[in-house]
């Protein structure tokens, strides 16, 4: 059962179809999950069996309450809800009181960590994040990680789930705002915000920058776009929660150094956190 069938939780509950699942959609109204249906079941050509069983797969629920008065049989509850912590600590609270000690509560939260989380859990020991990157319908990695009182039964489950999606799971061994590539995108976003609003240069010359030099196919304005602005909003403005303790140069260094000392300097070297065949190509870590 997915809480939220916005942008994320509707391609979610149709990767979940896509891969022989059930998936039931929930959201503030009827009208939103229809529309969610709608958009998933448009997905699928509905003359052919593919998409006659993706849209057999998933279900509408319509509002929480409505669901919670007749809970569907799931084993798995991912809140998809806006980063807002006073949204997701209803959402857990209610689900959790409601559905048995069996069933998986997990929230896609992009920045708040478990922990914070867990605190508005009934039997916060099935509770984990489950974080999924937009587009969810292409292959990507999904993130993994509990807190104090996830039991490890708990996040073996999902990523045998995250396996049968098709997706890569990440288990994080600590818990960290942004997991592992949000926490390095935040960087890039954030000095790319910065420019734009120090008048230094424009959006556009700033993605141009960095898809000349990179090579990749997009920039960061242009990657804020495919996330979601609102979703960029919601996370700048609760900057609060997602500080983590700062760690030393020194700390850094101390990283970099053993392979600096033993000569390992990077493809310069044929060897660095990699080792390199013909200067170009990844071979295995040093």
């Amino acid at each position: 059962m997915i809480v939220g069938s916005g942008w994320v939780g509707r391609q979610i509950a149709a990767r979940i179809a896509m891969h022989g699942m059930h998936a039931y959609l929930v959201d503030r109204s009827l009208a939103l999950c229809n529309e969610a249906l709608r958009w998933v079941h448009a997905l699928g050509d509905p003359a052919s069996q593919e998409g006659h069983d993706l849209a057999a797969r998933v279900h509408s629920l319509g509002t929480l309450k409505e669901s919670l008065a007749a809970p569907p049989q799931v084993q798995l509850i991912i809140e998809c809800a806006p980063e807002q912590v006073s949204i997701k600590r209803r959402i857990l609270s209610e689900v959790s009181e409601q559905f048995a000690s069996d069933v998986i509560i997990a929230s896609n939260s992009s920045y708040f960590v478990p922990s914070m989380l867990a605190q508005y859990v009934h039997l916060p020991n099935r509770f984990a994040n489950l974080h999924f990157h937009v587009p969810v319908l292409h292959d990507s990695i999904c993130d993994i990680v509990g807190c104090e009182q996830t039991e490890d039964s708990v996040t073996l489950r999902l990523r045998d789930f995250v396996l049968r999606l098709g997706l890569e799971p990440l288990v994080l061994r600590h818990e960290h705002p942004g997991y592992v590539f949000n926490w390095l995108l935040q960087s890039v976003l954030k000095a790319a915000l910065e420019l734009v609003a120090q008048d230094v240069v424009d959006p556009e010359d700033v993605d141009k920058a960095w898809t000349t030099i990179t090579g990749m196919q997009q920039g960061p304005f242009g990657i804020m776009d495919k996330i979601g602005l609102d979703v960029i909003e919601q996370v700048l403005s609760n900057s609060r929660w997602v500080n983590s303790q700062p760690v030393s140069i020194e700390n850094l260094l101390q990283v970099i150094k053993p392979l600096t000392s033993s000569g390992k300097l990077g493809v310069k070297s044929l060897q660095g956190f990699y080792s390199y065949e013909d200067d170009s190509l990844v071979t295995k870590r040093s």
